[in-house]
């Protein structure tokens, strides 16, 4: 059964700490990159974690978009968003955010259910 619209959400208010940062980039490069080997292409850098699994790609900055000019009106600059349709690599990409939550209680989770 192929589900066509599964997606994760978060918001993020603030940057992350450089604290905050190395502990998520760690957590990332030491645990999840090594567990899903060939299931994710890797494309992060030094502020953005980004992988993709064969849907959309998950992208994760070090840095808000809270400062970045709307491009409409309604905008929630906060609002981020990673759609996977349930893909091999939605685990990593869900596990990943709540790693996140626990560390930033104010960074607000959610996935299609």
């Amino acid at each position: 059964k192929k589900i066509m619209g599964y997606t994760n959400y978060w918001h993020q208010y603030n940057d992350f700490t450089d604290k905050e940062w190395e502990s998520i980039k760690d957590e990332y490069d030491n645990y999840i990159k090594p567990l899903a080997d060939k299931d994710i292409k890797d494309n992060s850098d030094e502020n953005n974690i980004i992988f993709d699994g064969g849907c959309e790609t998950f992208v994760l900055s070090k840095n808000c978009r809270m400062n970045d000019k709307k491009r409409y009106d309604e905008e929630d600059l906060s609002f981020n968003f990673c759609k996977t349709r349930m893909a091999k690599y939605d685990i990593y990409v869900w596990y990943l955010l709540t790693f996140i939550n626990r560390l930033r209680p104010e960074i607000s989770i959610s996935r299609d259910r």
